[in-house]
């Protein structure tokens, strides 16, 4: 049997401190193996506290009680979205977007006087950020199908160092048996019967291996982009590929020499310090929560078209608000869509100063919007961005969504989770998932050990478990 390809698993040090470029969040604290393999590497584990900076679109930072506000209205909308598919999934239309059931429902708020105009605006613009989970706009996410985007259930959790030790355990086995072949391209998978059955590998050496067994882990993008890949591809499978989207989801990390957003970082006389962790020097006394915002959120700039034309909403995460002795004055934006495509295709071949120049061009109007700043003494030191939207094995891009028009997404994903066990062929990977684990890391790991299962039960009752998806 050969397993190859793993769930986009990354890290860079160009920063300083090492931080992944890949997946950072573990979601779920319920029966996740994730969790426990943490725990058993001793790599730390942050529960965020919501504590909001919000910028609305004209540049104005928004009143601190109004931003929570705004913050909960929109998951308590999420939840209703959540419910109203999971019960209505088979009479909703395939045109409706979850950002329709946001105007729906803001509409009804506004009616009720519960929110005002400039409320429901706000509203809106932050209903935004649900892109930045499925890695493509709220306007495309299918409300038909939203149910199948509900998360593991428990709290989402990010890794406050990095993946590194629990990938080094779970490389830990095959590494020691000497069964990993490095810089081997896959060609081609295909299934031959010629007497015995076997699937053969094919890579770009020119060389052929023969399996028992071979299970596909690749990203669902680069099925889509390689249609010949797997030899047979049954119709149904085929349709199932297509049909799924693949959302765009990229990461750009500042560094700046203080995190000036933060009262913490603020002396008593107004001078900025040096942030809350450097070089390893913790500060002298712990800032309480409540002064360090953990998320900040720009609603449709209208005051940046030179650099954002389409008025792309963003988002980032302060490293800054992470625990001592393990925060960094760094700040971690989640770019989704057309935004990702955009900035990837800005940087692209870019290196040093002129890759800097670009990316500060984009990102300053909005961080230079935030509590404290200061021209001067705020300028940020590094710059790290990612590019899975132009890298070929990631298959352009970041993990499955489903969107507006997808027809009968549940039974794509369980076509694609069964595989062609009758070619010896099987897929693993978040795209095959249970449904409360699609997307995620922990649903890639949970994939894995479901067709291992299979494979043993076939082994076991003679191979009566063979038969292809109906």
């Amino acid at each position: 049997m050969l397993i190859f390809a793993v769930f986009k698993i990354a890290q860079s040090d160009e920063l300083g401190p090492t931080v992944d470029i890949g997946a950072n969040w573990v979601h779920s604290t319920v029966s996740n193996p994730i969790v426990d393999l943490a725990r058993e590497t001793d790599t730390p584990l942050h529960l965020w506290e919501h504590t909001t900076c919000l910028i609305d679109g004209a540049g104005s930072l928004v009143e601190n009680q109004k931003a929570t506000n705004t913050l909960q209205r929109v998951w308590d909308i999420l939840d209703k979205a959540s419910e109203y598919s999971r019960l209505s999934s088979k009479t909703i239309d395939l045109k409706s977007s979850l950002y329709d059931f946001f105007i729906d429902q803001s509409d009804q708020l506004l009616h009720a006087q519960e929110i005002d105009e400039y409320e429901r605006s706000l509203l809106l613009g932050m209903a935004e950020m649900w892109g930045a989970y499925v890695g493509d706009r709220t306007e495309q996410q299918s409300l038909k199908f939203f149910f199948l985007e509900d998360c593991i259930e428990g709290d989402d959790l990010f890794i406050a160092t990095n993946y590194q030790r629990i990938i080094a355990r779970i490389a830990k086995v095959p590494l020691a048996q000497g069964i990993i072949q490095y810089r081997k391209k896959v060609n081609c998978v295909q299934y031959r019967d010629h007497g015995s059955q076997t699937v053969v590998v094919k890579t770009s050496d020119g060389q052929e291996q023969e399996f028992d067994e071979v299970v596909v882990t690749t990203p669902l993008g680069w099925l889509k982009h390689n249609t010949d890949f797997l030899d047979p591809l049954t119709p149904r499978l085929s349709q199932a590929i297509d049909s799924v989207s693949f959302g765009r989801l990229e990461k750009v990390y500042i560094r700046f020499p203080n995190a000036f957003w933060d009262e913490s970082s603020l002396l008593p006389n107004g001078k900025l310090t040096e942030g809350t962790l450097l070089h390893g020097r913790a500060p002298t006394s712990t800032p309480s929560p409540s002064s360090r915002t953990s998320f900040m959120h720009w609603i449709s700039p209208s005051y940046a078209t030179a650099s954002n034309p389409k008025q792309w909403r963003l988002e980032t995460v302060s490293l800054a608000a992470l625990p001592e002795p393990l925060c960094h004055p760094t700040l971690l934006f989640y770019t989704f869509g057309d935004c990702s495509t955009y900035i990837t295709s800005l940087i692209h071949g870019l290196s040093g100063q002129a890759r800097y120049t670009a990316l500060d061009t984009f990102f300053n109007p909005y961080y230079s919007r935030l509590p404290n700043y200061r021209p001067e003494t705020c300028r940020p030191v590094k710059y790290l961005a990612t590019e899975w939207c132009k890298d070929e094995l990631s298959g352009y891009g970041s993990y499955c969504n489903f969107q507006v028009g997808i027809e009968d997404a549940a039974n794509d994903v369980r076509c694609m989770r069964h595989g062609m066990p009758e070619y010896h062929i099987w897929l693993a990977g978040e795209h095959t998932a249970p449904f409360d684990g699609l997307g995620t890391l922990s649903g890639a790991y949970f994939s894995g050990e479901e067709v291992a299962k299979r494979i043993t039960q076939i082994y076991s009752d003679g191979g009566t478990s063979r038969r292809p998806f109906s």
